[in-house]
């Protein structure tokens, strides 16, 4: 079967709507925006499936105290339409956003997975860090993290 998809950087507007639904069903949508969203380093991703938006990524530059990085960025607001899940667009949206990343001479990406995602960020070579915790409202966590060029 032949994936008709393309992905694009996006406004951070056009991810708001996906992240209401799948990551903060308990929020407005206009209150799914996240701080740094608009920084000039910020980037968000998105795949469309025969022209529909079905999955969403942002990359900010953000450091964290357990990491000693020269140029990381996070990860936050993955997310897939759940009427597309299991099809692969997150692993060809992150793989995508991880070429950038390289390209920008990033060395560390790290993000707060819930545990139901650490299958899909194991398989894309991520590995974890720390305890458990809980972020409120959504759930427990783990930091997970990869580097992404020689140290």
């Amino acid at each position: 079967m032949k994936l008709h998809h393309h992905i694009s950087k996006i406004p951070t507007e056009y991810t708001l709507p996906l992240r209401q639904k799948v990551l903060k069903p308990f929020l407005h949508v206009d209150d799914c925006v996240n701080v740094g969203d608009n920084d000039p380093t910020t980037f968000h991703l998105g795949l469309f499936h025969e022209r529909k938006l079905v999955t969403i990524c942002t990359f900010l530059t953000e450091s964290h105290p357990q990491f000693n990085a020269g140029n990381p960025y996070r990860l936050r607001g993955m997310a897939t339409d759940p009427n597309y899940h299991g099809q692969g667009f997150g692993q060809i949206l992150l793989q995508h956003g991880t070429v950038l990343l390289r390209q920008k001479y990033c060395d560390l990406l790290w993000c707060n997975a819930r545990i139901k995602a650490f299958p899909f960020y194991e398989k894309m070579g991520f590995a974890y860090h720390g305890p458990l915790f809980e972020m409120d409202r959504i759930g427990p966590h783990k930091i997970m993290y990869k580097y992404l060029n020689p140290r």
